[in-house]
Order: C-alpha cells, then structure tokens, then sequence
C-alpha cells in the first residue's frame, strides 16, 4: 500500500481579532490525523489568550510558515519522497489565486495559477485538493494540470468554510469526494452564515445605500438582496435575477469539482511519473 500524505495550507493574513479568533477555531488537526505524513503550513499564532493551534502542531510532521516558496518546496519534496497527497487550502482567495504569506503575519502575497504551474515538478502524486479560498474552482485547472485526481472549489465567493467539518468526517470515513462534500452542506452550516449576513447587512447599510427595512429583506428574493450581494461580496455578473439572497449564498459557495469526484481514500490510482 502506498504511503500517504495531508498538506495543509492555512493562511488569511486577518488584522481583525473576532475574524481571526473565528478562522483560528478550523479544527485543522482533523486533515492531519489518519496520514502517514503530515506537513502544516501555518503561523504559530496565538488570538488573545487562546493557543488554538496546539493539537494540529502536535500533529504534523513538519511545522512551517505558509509562504507560497514553502508549498511549491513541500509539493516537491513529498513527490520525490514518493507520498499520495491530500492537499487543503484555507486562505482567501480571488479568481486564479490565493492569500500567501511573506513570512510575517499580515504581510501577503498571492499564489497564482502561473506560479504554482511554473515551480512544480509534474505530475504530483495528489489524490484530492479542498479548498477553503473564495473562487477556489478556479485554481482547479492549475492542480489538475499537477497532477490531482480531483480537485473542489467554491464556484464564486465561499459563505461557508465551516463545512470542512463535515467533508472531512466522510472523507475519512470512507465515501466517495463528491458525495463527502455534497453531504457536508447541512442547516447547521448554512444557517448561522446566512445569519451573520443578516447582521452584515444592517451593520454596513451605508456602503450600500440600504435602511433598515431593505436590510432585513437580504435573505429573501427581491432588488435589494442582489444589490447587498453585488455590492459587497459578488462581482454583479456572479449574482443571477430571479435567486433569493440564501439561493445566491449557495449557489456562489457550490463546490465545482474537477477530475474524478467518485474517488475514496482506498481507491488505487496510477500516475505517469
């Protein structure tokens, strides 16, 4: 049996502290455990008091920080080492790209198809890439043409990060990549996101020329709901007519996957090295 790896990604590069205390609670070590391998990429940061960190560092193999220079050296170290590799990536993310570090906290850089393509060695022993990163299908290709068996990202802007709790529960336990992201889309992921965007929208009326009776309407289907959604998440051609402001949350966060979406983790797959 081959031998295998998880590399995980995570970086947001947030200078707010509720943002970054809520984006420091991912349960990291869960796309840790369970591998031969484990490679995080991540500052050893501490929000306050709190050290949210500790369990997934006690887990990985190697602990670096999540400079675009170490993911491509670490792609390329775990395919001359001969690992399958589960990829995951929690950063933010814009159309062909995403949030990298310099090396210290808060100061970024990106991650672009072009650059990624350009310092791998092809093909990469990937088996899945999941990805956190806003218009992450678009880095599809890129970790297709690497060498990943199937890769998911979200089709626009992504409301719901926390559902990596739930792809990677039924990805560990066994089914298929498609059907383990299709079943972690639940009411208790999209409904506490769909409430902060309730609050969102009163909180920040002014930026979109809204009072308080449009704002509470952001939810249903009517103008105001795609004005709030053009205005201050999507790009206007990503928020279609006729969607309720729930219905365009979950049609920007759908997750597109790329390559073979029936794989498991006992699949036995072949790569032209």
């Amino acid at each position: 049996m081959e031998k295998t790896a998880s590399l995980v990604f995570f970086y947001f590069g947030e200078k707010s502290y509720v943002n970054r205390l809520a984006q420091e609670t991912v349960p990291l070590w869960k796309a840790l455990e369970g591998y031969d391998h484990k490679v995080l990429l991540r500052h050893e940061t501490d929000v306050g008091p709190f050290e949210l960190s500790e369990a997934a560092e006690k887990e990985a193999d190697v602990l670096d920080l999540p400079t675009k220079e170490n993911l491509a050296a670490q792609l390329n170290r775990l395919r001359e080492e001969g690992y399958v590799v589960d990829v995951f990536i929690f950063a933010h993310g814009w159309k062909d790209k995403f949030l990298a570090s310099n090396g210290t906290y808060g100061d970024d850089t990106v991650v672009t198809q072009k650059w990624l393509e350009s310092q791998v060695t092809k093909p990469l022993k990937i088996r899945i890439v999941w990805q956190c990163n806003c218009y992450g299908s678009t880095m599809n290709d890129a970790w297709a043409n690497l060498g990943a068996k199937a890769a998911a990202g979200s089709k626009f802007v992504s409301f719901y990060p926390t559902r990596f709790s739930g792809f990677i529960k039924r990805w560990r336990a066994g089914e298929t990549f498609s059907g383990a992201l299709t079943r972690s889309e639940t009411k208790l992921v999209h409904t506490p996101a769909q409430a902060y965007i309730l609050t969102d929208a009163v909180a920040r009326m002014k930026e979109w020329d809204a009072n308080i009776w449009q704002a509470t309407k952001v939810l249903g289907n009517n103008d105001h709901s795609r004005r709030y959604f053009s205005t201050l998440w999507n790009n206007p051609e990503d928020v279609p007519n006729g969607m309720s402001g729930r219905q365009i949350m979950n049609d920007s966060s759908k997750m597109v996957v790329e390559g073979n979406g029936r794989i498991t983790r006992s699949s036995k797959l072949t790569w032209d090295l």
